[in-house]
């Protein structure tokens, strides 16, 4: 199983405003994300609560698994889970390999510090925040190599990293 986690991040590392609006990338970004949640790369998508509730409309063609503290009945498409025993348990049953982890920061503190990230694409957009959600993305240096960097536009760039062994 390798677990991708997808995330936009302003110039200065927030991954959503003061207002936790997070919706602030380039169509380009929001392509190449689609793109990626459709194809075969992607089984599933993971997810905290948060994230979850404000784009489940959107995340409907695949099985949604949510991170929560508070245990909530399956509906639809939506799975939830509070341990990483009970997420392999899901994955396992339902034959998913290839997860796509799409936030917000305390999913991703969560999966990082547990080491269950494999592979991160990181898109930063030329805009700044003065407060908001950054979360800690200071293992990337320790823990991934940097594989590839990409411009989707003028003010969109993209860097692709895979876990080191």
């Amino acid at each position: 199983m390798q677990i991708t986690l997808f995330a936009a991040v302003s110039q200065n590392g927030f991954i959503a405003d003061e207002r936790g609006n997070g919706d602030f990338s380039s169509a380009e970004d929001k392509e190449q994300l689609r793109s990626f949640l459709r194809s075969a790369a992607c089984d599933c998508f993971i997810c905290g609560r948060k994230t979850a509730e404000e784009f489940q409309n959107r995340l409907t063609s695949k099985p949604l698994l949510i991170l929560t503290r508070h245990k909530r009945e399956n509906a639809g498409n939506r799975i939830y889970f509070s341990t990483l025993p009970e997420l392999d348990g899901i994955l396992r049953e339902k034959g998913l390999n290839s997860p796509t982890l799409l936030g917000g920061a305390e999913t991703y503190a969560f999966f990082l510090e547990n080491g269950r990230v494999d592979r991160i694409v990181l898109t930063t957009e030329n805009v700044s925040f003065s407060n908001g959600t950054k979360p800690d993305f200071s293992r990337l240096r320790s823990d991934f190599d940097l594989k590839r960097v990409s411009r989707l536009s003028d003010r969109t760039t993209v860097s692709f990293y895979t876990k080191k062994h």
